[in-house]
């Protein structure tokens, strides 16, 4: 039998009581697909896959207790996002792996999940163990099982609001480096955008807010510079573009009716003289009427311009996730906490303020607060009367130009569209690599504990951080290994007299351990594996099972690495040993390259490391040190 179903929109408007869950289909903003949790209302139902939409039930077997339940993950769902700034499709994702277990108890009878704790606990460790054993034969990858069994974990935790719920559970545990790392983008192309992102602001800003008069002459601190005249630019289709051929955008100056007659001429325009008259009037009337109206539309569509620069620079600034940035909103709060903002670390000040009924926090260098403050005088000019609690806003799109709308997600790839039009085309990078920037900036310039403040995560993930920073600043410390590479690396079938095979390749005098070089952190240590990596006796072989050995243990290296108490520690022991392997493989994919890309991804994305390394890997979940 079918059901009746209502769509509920998510988050749930203030006050919205939930009448009937047993029909509750989630709509999230954004996405097209819904979530059908009131399913689980019915104890007996077809629930054999989570794409189904509309399903088959026995409506005896509807249970109150179930439809309370629902009635309060909905609303913690809800409060997810607009509490926690979670994306949609991240609660989306976390009421997924609710679903499948809630789908694995009732096939199972167990019918009590969610609505006893205790129950409810027994049933997480059953169904954890056979996740496991489903991942022991290979049937699902071990990462994707991590996540969802923390997911469901979290879930829990917050229903039954006891946060040490199932804290015996024996999570799977992820392998971290299976996904790699968001790089640290080049430095010239962080460079690049924020100099025109300053300047853009800077010089929209003073247009809008004194009502300086167009043209508008933009110069970065580098140098480079543009003009903006009163008509939206399309320079990827040369200065002749529609709207364009009338101005001269070197000078930002409207071209003569003579000179355009002549540009006409040369183009063996029809009439070039009517065509010339036509060109110049149109661009007289622009200019007039951006110059006569503070609201114009070109000048309110150059703020939004200027407001796209500001979060860019932002994000740069504060190293806060795209869905904080999107969620933060805006009171009268924030520009009284601007003028006593407190100190995290000279020259850095910790920004807090309420909005709605939430506290919002950030810190930034005191050099940025002018830019913060000047801001808000642009959000100010925006807003006007009309009612938009965002504090990021940019005006909507024709027939609403002067109406006020949130930030929309895609605001970088718009900005950088919108640069593209005015002849500016940069590598594009995105706001993860942002963070990941502003992450790597902070642990080597402060160390992981401000680095951690500043960020706002655990010491652990600036340590974690800063193993994945840039490769250039690992390589300049290997100097020192350069004279020995050519002997370290061995061809494949080449072994010498007497040597003997270990974890990481080859030692040629096991027990005579030799130090590469006089300054090596690490120091030789035949009953170390890691040690061996930094004793002239040990070699490599170019071939597909050192290799492997080398990956493995680089993978369970940089599981452990985030224990280290400080960055010191972390450069004298993981550090050194990350380095020296990166070092090594680099010298490995000189030989064969497709051979080392091909293993990595067997080890650090698919999980199969050699005998050796997956023994020890496994040990290093049981102690519960990765």
């Amino acid at each position: 039998m079918s059901r009746q179903y209502e769509e509920v929109r998510m988050p749930l408007a203030e006050g919205t009581t939930l009448l009937h869950p047993e029909r509750a289909l989630l709509r999230w903003e954004g996405m097209s697909g819904r979530s059908d949790i009131g399913q689980i209302c019915y104890l007996k139902r077809d629930a054999s896959s989570l794409r189904c939409t509309r399903r088959t039930f026995d409506p005896t077997s509807f249970s109150s207790e179930r439809a309370r339940v629902v009635r309060l993950l909905v609303t913690q769902l809800s409060g997810r996002m607009t509490l926690g700034a979670m994306r949609p499709r991240t609660v989306d994702g976390a009421l997924r792996v609710v679903l499948e277990f809630v789908n694995w108890a009732d096939r199972q009878g167990l019918h009590q999940v969610l609505c006893h704790e205790k129950t409810t606990a027994e049933a997480v460790h059953r169904y954890f163990r056979e996740r496991r054993e489903q991942v022991s034969l290979g049937n699902l990858k071990r990462n994707s099982v991590d996540i969802s069994q923390r997911r469901l974990l979290s879930m829990l935790r917050e229903l039954f609001r006891n946060d040490d719920f199932c804290a015996d559970a024996r999570v799977l545990g992820r392998q971290r480096d299976a996904s790699v790392p968001t790089a640290v983008p080049d430095s010239e192309a962080q460079a690049t955008l924020l100099s025109w992102a300053d300047a853009l602001f800077s010089g929209i800003s003073t247009l809008v807010l004194d009502f300086k008069p167009y043209p508008v002459h933009v110069t970065t601190a580098r140098g480079e510079s543009l003009c903006l005249v009163p008509r939206r630019h399309h320079r990827r289709g040369g200065d002749g573009s529609h709207g364009l051929a009338g101005w001269n955008l070197e000078t930002g100056e409207p071209r003569t009716r003579e000179e355009l007659t002549m540009r006409m001429a040369e183009a063996d325009a029809k009439n070039p003289s009517k065509r010339s008259g036509d060109i110049a009037r149109s661009a007289a009337k622009h200019l007039a009427a951006a110059n006569e109206d503070a609201q114009s539309e070109i000048r309110r569509s150059h703020a939004s311009m200027a407001v796209f620069c500001f979060a860019a620079l932002f994000l740069a600034e504060t190293g806060v996730n795209l869905a904080q940035l999107l969620a933060m909103k805006w009171s009268l709060e924030l520009a009284a906490s601007l003028q006593d903002a407190s100190v995290v670390r000279q020259k850095f000040r910790e920004v807090k303020y309420r909005a709605g009924a939430k506290e919002i926090t950030f810190t930034v260098s005191l050099g940025f607060m002018p830019k913060l403050k000047a801001y808000l005088a642009l959000r100010e000019y925006l807003v006007q009367d009309a009612g938009c609690d965002a504090l990021f806003i940019v005006v909507g799109h024709s027939p609403q130009r002067r109406r006020p709308i949130p930030l929309p997600t895609q605001f970088l790839t718009l900005l950088y569209d919108r640069l593209d039009t005015l002849g500016i085309v940069l590598p594009r990078i995105s706001a993860r690599q942002w963070r990941a920037t502003k992450q790597d900036w902070a642990v080597s310039n402060h160390g992981p504990v401000i680095a951690a403040r500043l960020m706002g995560h655990s010491v652990e993930t600036a340590l974690r951080s800063y193993s994945n920073g840039t490769d250039a600043a690992h390589k300049a410390e290997m100097g020192v290994f350069l004279a020995s590479v050519e002997k370290t690396v061995l061809k494949t079938g080449d072994d010498p007299a007497g040597s003997i095979r270990s974890a990481v390749g080859v030692c040629i005098e096991f027990r005579k351990p030799v130090p590469i070089a006089a300054s090596v952190t690490v120091k030789p240590d035949c009953r170390s594996t890691e040690g061996c990596l930094f004793c002239d006796q040990y070699r490599v072989h170019a071939d597909a099972a050192d290799i492997h050995k080398l990956l493995g243990c680089r993978h369970c290296v940089r599981l452990v690495s985030g224990r280290a108490d400080s960055i010191e520690q972390y450069d004298s022991s993981f550090g050194a040993v990350l380095r020296r392997i990166d070092f090594l493989l680099d010298e490995l994919r000189k030989r064969d390259a497709a051979l080392v890309d091909q293993i990595e991804q067997d080890v650090d994305v698919d999980g199969n490391l050699d005998a050796f390394w997956s023994a020890k890997l496994d040990q290093l979940y049981e102690l519960g040190v990765a």
